[in-house]
């Protein structure tokens, strides 16, 4: 579906680019919705490490850690029933999670993990990452840490903010035999300050692999693994790391970088291959900027990028827009406001009551909870306490009453909401 007539009218408009929006587009689309996405290119994948948390902590004070996040899942459900996660209940995040693994398994990206534990992961910072599902390159170095298996980690001349030195440094007492040795990478990118995506595209080409093999080989030593940056090639990560395999005798992983973030485009690529497979219309690079509604009921969207516009009718609506950083929210002196609708925005009553006095304050600062309030069927409340449009939902970090960042929860928020947006509308219908 891309003729320009298909794109102006759809019975389901997904507003947002990031995670949350872009799996529902996914989830609608291959339930045989007419969907249309608008969003910015990129939405937060630049930002996003590729690896997906579902539950890690709860409370957050005492910071609680789960090794069962669906144990930890019931216990904030119970705990706290005003969290988005108690708003789609235990069973379908269950099956939005077996939905959206399913969707990237199709798109050829596959996730690996354990079914009711968490996994553990080293990170460029030189930290343990507690997550639920890791990209296949990225697992056997899970594996090595488990195992504490003799690893060689690699790093290149001029990548900012990916030292082997500081991992080796930081977490060699959690995993004794790693070792580091900085190389310089086979391609030279003139002016590029964030050379992630370039490494990556180099890495597809197959004299590249040989040309870095060969620089690696001589470190080899007794090493068992080789960890690497997340740049091993933009389309066919398992197929590049297969090839690097083969010629060094030695399994590899990705190690998460800083953004801009392979994994992350990826990730989001899988998607939305699936998503435009199923006949959704993705209309990158546009912006939402108007609502238009009748009565209680939305019936289009306004949307612009630079001097084009267009108008799209719509059946229902998700908004998926994000908080701060991807525009959904916006603060001023006065308050925080919801960016596109008006909608009214659970928040501290005082500007002063925003932050604790503590810049890390165990629980967190109140204005990392701000949002819309939604009610059992995802859709947003108005000033008066009820819904404020019967066919308008939302989904993501958008909702009020959760702090994903500290709860290690921010993938799984975005996949279950996004389901469950998509259900009460097939539903509601």
């Amino acid at each position: 579906m891309t003729d320009a007539a298909a794109e102006k009218k759809a019975d389901l408009v997904v507003i947002g680019a990031g995670l949350a929006g872009s799996a529902a587009t996914a989830f609608a689309a291959t339930r045989g919705i007419k969907t249309v996405q608008v969003g910015l290119t990129l939405g937060h994948t630049l930002f996003a490490s590729g690896v997906l948390d579902l539950l890690g902590i709860h409370p957050l004070s005492p910071r609680n850690r789960w090794e069962d996040p669906w144990a930890g899942i019931a216990a904030l459900i119970n705990d706290q029933p005003e969290h988005p996660y108690a708003k789609a209940g235990l069973e379908n995040i269950r099956k939005a999670w077996q939905s959206f693994l399913e969707i990237l398994q199709r798109a050829g990206l596959r996730y690996c993990g354990w079914p009711g534990r968490n996994a553990t992961l080293a990170t460029c910072a030189g930290t343990l990452k507690t997550t639920y599902r890791v990209p296949q390159t990225m697992w056997p170095g899970v594996l090595g840490l488990n195992e504490k298996r003799a690893v060689l980690i690699i790093d290149f001349e001029g990548m900012k903010e990916f030292s082997g030195a500081r991992i080796v440094e930081t977490i060699g007492a959690r995993w004794p035999g790693l070792r580091t040795q900085r190389l310089k990478f086979p391609c030279a990118f003139i002016g590029a300050d964030r050379q992630n995506f370039f490494m990556a595209e180099a890495l597809e080409s197959s004299q590249v692999r040989s040309e870095l093999a060969e620089a690696i080989a001589p470190f080899l030593q007794s090493a068992e693994l080789i960890g690497m940056p997340a740049i091993l090639g933009l389309q066919q990560p398992e197929e590049v790391t297969a090839d690097l395999e083969q010629k060094l005798g030695a399994s590899i992983f990705e190690i998460p970088t800083m953004p801009p973030s392979v994994p992350g485009l990826r990730l989001k690529e899988a998607i939305e291959k699936e998503a435009m497979r199923a006949g959704a219309v993705i209309l990158h690079g546009m912006r939402a900027t108007a609502v238009k509604s009748k009565g209680r009921r939305c019936v289009g969207v306004s949307i612009e990028a630079g001097q084009s516009r267009m108008e799209v009718e719509a059946g229902a609506l998700i908004l998926a827009t994000g908080r701060f950083l991807g525009g959904g929210l916006a603060a001023s002196r006065s308050g925080i406001r919801e960016t596109l609708l008006d909608l009214p925005v659970h928040q501290p009553k005082q500007r002063e009551d925003w932050h604790r006095a503590s810049f890390l304050d165990p629980d967190g600062h109140p204005i990392n909870r701000a949002g819309l309030e939604i009610d059992g069927s995802f859709r947003p409340l108005g000033r008066n306490g009820r819904i404020a449009y019967e066919n308008l939902y939302a989904a993501g970090s958008l909702l009020a009453h959760q702090d994903w960042i500290r709860m290690k929860c921010g993938a799984g928020l975005a996949i279950s909401t996004a389901f469950g947006a998509v259900q009460r509308f097939i539903e509601q219908r």
